[in-house]
């Protein structure tokens, strides 16, 4: 560059202001603070290669000092996305300061060192597993592996046949050349890792880098256990996975001779010859339910299959994410249906409760004369129109109103509309003087919207008598308040109360009533509290968050790890069906578990021969948690193939949700335009739920053109996971995390990568890394970022103990705006003199800032996130863990139970019978389980209890007292044609519970008249004609029940759904119609 153009460059820095930055200058002292926050810099190296970096600029002929900004960015660039740390060093040996230094290295030379990067040797990837501390290698293990894989690495390279090879060894070269044949040559560290699984006894965990080929692994460590005449069943997170991986290696297997099927979407038939196979890939879901209807429903699927060997991808997940998760097979039950308009009721009177404020709910109105009707102490003569006589009397009511009220009491609403608040207030204090028991603490809302308290100090408590906090309304109508959740759910409770009834009873005629049979009476007493409390919770919970809405009904979301809508599962006691009424969906009748298999319980039926492959095996706590439960097993850390090149960019958290949508569509659209040093990127952007990457997903908008929503497994998502192109955004929730392989194009990959943004800060640092991990993979670059939205965390990590530790925002940003526009200034008058100087100011000046350590909340939150973790932990295995275990030891006493019935019927026990014990069983432990009680006590009940319910069915007894066992065994006796014993059953269970027996009266009097053979015997005829009444009226109540259910179900609903006629109604509508239609003359 000549003279002119110099001094040109220089006029043109004077002429900018000097407190003025640029983009670039900007960026600049960003990427330097990032290799010290998010590289593993320190302040001293960084500014060392701050300084080499001006100094090869400064050597450089062809330079325009304008140009220095730019040429470091793209230098620093190149550093960041190959995630070069001081430590690394090329082939030649030189870190990466000394090489910055070498003159003889030029630009572009520089640029390409650093990408190349050839796999890890041997000895590196040994030297590494030695180095981690969580590592259970010993030495000797090591050296076997060095020698197998060393010999079969040459092997291959020099292409033996291996003849002279022996023991795995040989096991292993002929597993790699099928590999290779049907694949890819397997690398170093998938060999390694299917050694250290081979050489151990027991099972192994180990911890296989995401995108670093876990699928070979498996299949490899799978023929090879199933060569060896084990039994494999390979265990995947998802169906998709199982049918892909083995999809992707059936050619692998049918090359060895070995036979493997998958166990997913297919009947009894498919799986009894597809557990025939030497290797079964699945899920645990399947796995479970197939041994449930094995052993439980004897089917025989299983055949003479043992759990010999598991092999588990994504075991950290399975094991502990989703340990406590439960497999069950559903159980017919019609008796629950029984219950249905109590849980109507119950949703109702939850929804009848609002909040003012945010500390104060308050219930249903009430007119204010039953208000101090309840509150009177008992034993007064008074009824309500003692009361409105004294509102009369005070003027709240005109002259004649209660006359004219026992006459008509419908005038009661029209004459309480112009009450006023005022005029209660006065009214209760006429009350509380007459009636002194009758103490209020009187509230009203006042014109801002808040609660005002009327009475303050006017009255004193008597002792022992708290004044009952009302809000008065205008109308004559008054409201209880509430200041927690557990007053709130005891008042609705009492409510509920009132409206239960238990049959046999005499029935009310106001058609509001809810009547159970007696013999549910044991359960609705222990779980009322626990449905109440679910209703409460149904309101909170919120569509396209925990569930979504599918043409089959209301379905769970698996949100915070693996964002998978879960078609098979449904929440129990009453949460399932309140969101139904929330949202008039087909209301499904509850069941009660009779069978079931935990992931936990089927994983320890495999004894110590479980081996577990996962990106993430987690913390200490973590996986000495995994040691505990599953009893024999080790663990090991597999090292990556090439040097991961992942950067995670400084996460931040944001105060509010406009703010933090606002950021992410920043990032978004910055990444995914290029800039002056790099090309456009790709961007995944994953979501906690749905709703909120839909919100995502539409603020881009117009902003970015080629997006793609990926939010529910239930839709053809191919087209969403095809490669990805520069300026490609996926917005998904955590169904793009975990398993899910994104590919891109080589343009991205030179422009930096996929990058992701976490826009939610995980419940535990593996969903993190598995989200992180969907780039970075197999040596290429890739980066993340966390963007998180205070208002979202979870409650302890939003506590006073972690925000009071945050610093003054203002304060700081104040200081990082000072220190910037320093360095901008220092950097440009470096520029303009290039003396030794201002080269030295602005080095001492980047080793200032550098040296700063800001304030990270993201990290504080992060610590307080582990510390709950590791406090949860213990809970799991010291409580929750041996919940299940006991639960699972008394089903398996169940199953010899059940051994028991069916050896001493030949095979061929009554349906009946069958029907009535397992009904037994499923109450029994609704009722009678307790998590407290020792096993042994719990199995000493449940044998005694079994025991006299079996010798009840011998006697033809009901070992629930549920009539309708007996109208189900009158069918039976009826069919065969025992006429006069089916009549005597079905009297049973008439006088069981007449209220409910409409089948046995109408079967009894079809059996009756059936006996006599068509004689006209008067005495007959009545009887059935009897009989035939009352079963119109026991269907009646079936009727008025079935109405109360739509009545309760459908108060106070939001306009949720916009068919005139919904699901539910169509479903409560069939129902109405079954027992005229549906009802066969014979049952």
């Amino acid at each position: 560059m000549d003279e002119y153009d110099r001094d040109t460059g220089v006029e043109e820095l004077v002429n900018r202001s000097l407190l003025t930055p640029n983009k670039n200058e900007e960026l600049l002292l960003n990427k330097l603070q990032g290799l010290v926050t998010n590289m593993k810099w320190s302040p001293t190296d960084a500014t060392d290669l701050f300084i080499a970096l001006l100094k090869r600029f400064e050597r450089s002929t062809t330079n325009d000092r304008l140009h220095l900004p730019l040429w470091m960015l793209k230098m620093l660039h190149c550093i960041e996305i190959n995630y070069i740390t001081p430590s690394w060093r090329p082939e030649k040996g030189k870190t990466l300061i000394e090489l910055v230094r070498d003159e003889t290295v030029t630009d572009e030379n520089l640029k390409k060192c650093l990408a190349d990067d050839p796999e890890k040797n041997l000895d590196e990837i040994l030297e590494e597993i030695r180095q981690q501390k969580l590592n259970e290698i010993d030495e000797k293990l090591l050296d076997d592996v060095r020698d197998i894989v060393s010999s079969v690495d040459e092997d291959l390279t020099l292409h033996n046949d291996g003849s002279q090879r022996s023991g795995l060894k040989k096991d292993l070269l002929e597993l790699c050349q099928a590999a290779e044949k049907t694949h890819f040559r397997p690398r170093l560290t998938q060999m390694v890792s299917w050694c250290i699984m081979a050489l151990s006894k027991t099972g192994r965990l180990v911890q296989v880098g995401t995108g670093e080929g876990k699928s070979c692994i498996v299949a490899m460590f799978a023929a090879f256990t199933a060569r060896r005449g084990k039994m494999v069943d390979v265990m995947s997170s998802s169906p998709v996975l199982a049918e892909r991986d083995l999809k992707e290696w059936q050619k692998f297997y049918e090359d060895l001779n070995i036979s493997v099927d998958c166990n997913t979407n297919k009947q009894d038939k498919e799986l009894k010859k597809c557990y025939e196979c030497q290797v079964v890939y699945g899920t645990v879901e399947e796995f479970a339910g197939d041994w449930l209807r094995h052993h439980f429903q004897r089917k025989d699927i299983f055949g003479q299959r043992k759990f010999q060997c598991a092999i588990v991808d994504e075991v950290d997940s399975l094991m502990l994410d989703k340990g406590l998760h439960v497999v069950y097979i559903s159980s017919d039950m019609p008796v629950l249906q029984h219950l249905n308009p109590l849980l109507a009721f119950i949703w109702a009177t939850a929804n009848q409760f609002s909040k003012i404020g945010t500390e104060t709910t308050v219930g249903r109105k009430y007119p204010f004369h039953h208000v101090v009707l309840e509150n009177i102490t008992k034993g007064k003569y008074v009824d309500e129109f003692t009361i409105l006589q004294m509102a009369e009397d005070t003027g709240i009511l005109g002259k004649g109103s209660v006359r004219d009220f026992r006459k008509n009491p419908s005038l009661l609403t029209e004459k309480t509309a112009s009450v006023t608040v005022n005029q209660l207030a006065k009214f209760f204090e006429t009350a509380e003087s007459r009636f002194p028991s009758c103490q209020f603490a009187l509230h009203c809302v006042n014109n801002d919207g808040a609660i005002e308290e009327l009475n303050k100090g006017h009255q004193i408590e008597m002792a022992g008598r708290q004044r009952v906090p009302l809000l008065l309304r205008n109308g004559g109508f008054c409201q209880y308040m509430y200041s927690g959740e557990e007053s709130v759910q005891r008042a609705a409770e009492t409510e509920i109360k009132r409206a239960l009834h238990f049959t046999p009873c005499e029935l009310s005629q106001d058609k509001s009533s809810c009547y159970v049979p007696g013999f549910l009476s044991d359960l609705v007493k222990s779980k009322l509290k626990v449905w109440i409390k679910n209703a409460f919770y149904a309101q909170t919970m919120t569509m396209d968050h925990e569930y979504v809405a599918e043409t089959h009904g209301i379905v769970p979301v698996d949100y915070s790890c693996t964002g998978v809508v879960e078609n098979n599962m449904k929440w129990s006691d009453g949460l399932q069906q309140f969101l139904e009424m929330k949202h008039q969906s087909k209301l499904s009748d509850m069941t009660a578990i009779t069978n079931y298999m935990s992931n936990v319980g089927l994983l320890q039926k495999y004894g110590d021969q479980i081996f577990g492959i996962s990106g993430t095996l987690g913390q200490q706590a973590e996986t000495e948690t995994l040691q505990k439960i599953y009893k024999g097993i080790k663990t090991c850390q597999i090292p990556s193939f090439k040097r991961r090149k992942l950067f995670e960019v400084e996460g931040v958290i944001v105060d509010d949700e406009k703010e933090w949508i606002e950021k992410i569509c920043h990032v978004v659209i910055a990444q995914t335009n290029p800039t002056p040093y790099r090309a456009p990127r790709a961007v995944l952007v994953i979501c906690e739920t749905i709703s909120r990457a839909k919100v995502i997903h539409q603020a881009l908008g117009g902003k970015v053109p080629n997006r793609k929503l990926y939010i529910n497994n239930n839709t053809d998502n191919t087209t969403i996971l095809k490669e990805l192109q520069a300026g490609n955004v996926i917005t998904a929730t955590n169904l793009a995390g975990r398993g899910t392989d994104l590919k891109v194009s080589d343009n991205i990959k030179e422009a930096g990568g996929l990058f992701v943004v976490q826009t939610f800060l995980p419940k535990n640092a593996r969903v993190e890394a598995q989200a992180f991990g969907r780039t970075g993979r197999q040596g290429s670059p890739g980066s993340a970022q966390l963007i998180v939205c205070s208002s979202h965390l979870s409650k302890s990590l939003t506590s006073v103990d972690v925000l009071g530790k945050l610093p003054s925002l203002l304060q700081n940003m104040t200081v990082v705006a000072l220190d910037h526009n320093l360095f901008v200034k220092q950097l440009r008058m470096y520029q303009m003199s290039r003396d030794e100087e201002s080269f030295m100011s602005l080095a001492c000046i980047a080793l200032h800032i550098l040296t700063e350590t800001s304030y990270s909340k993201i990290k504080t939150v992060k610590v307080a996130r582990h510390d709950h973790v590791e406090k949860s932990l213990p809970r799991f295995l010291e409580c929750d863990i041996p919940v299940i275990k006991k639960k699972e030891e008394l089903f398996s006493q169940y199953l010899d139970v059940l051994d028991e019935v069916y050896k001493s019927s030949n095979n061929k026990p009554a349906d009946s019978d069958l029907s009535a014990l397992n009904e037994f069983w499923g109450m029994w432990l609704l009722t009678s389980f307790n998590e407290n009680d020792s096993i042994m006590e719990l199995k000493n009940k449940l044998t005694e209890d079994l025991k006299t319910a079996r010798t009840k069915l011998r006697q033809r007894e009901s070992p629930l007292s549920n009539l309708h066992y007996y109208t189900a065994f009158g069918n039976e006796l009826q069919e065969k044609g025992h006429l006069r014993e089916s009549i005597e059953i079905y009297t049973k269970a008439i006088r069981q519970d007449h209220c409910w027996a409409a089948i046995a009266y109408y079967n009894r009097a079809f059996a009756s008249l059936t006996l006599k053979d068509g004689h006209q015997d008067p005495n007959c005829i009545n009887q059935a004609l009897e009989d035939l009444e009352n079963a119109l009226r026991s269907v009646e109540l079936y009727c008025e029940q079935i109405e109360v259910t739509q009545r309760y179900s459908k108060q106070q609903v939001k306009e949720l759904h916009s068919e005139s006629i919904t699901r539910f109604d169509s479903h409560i509508i069939a129902r109405l119609k079954r027992p005229f239609e549906d009802a066969p003359a014979h049952q």
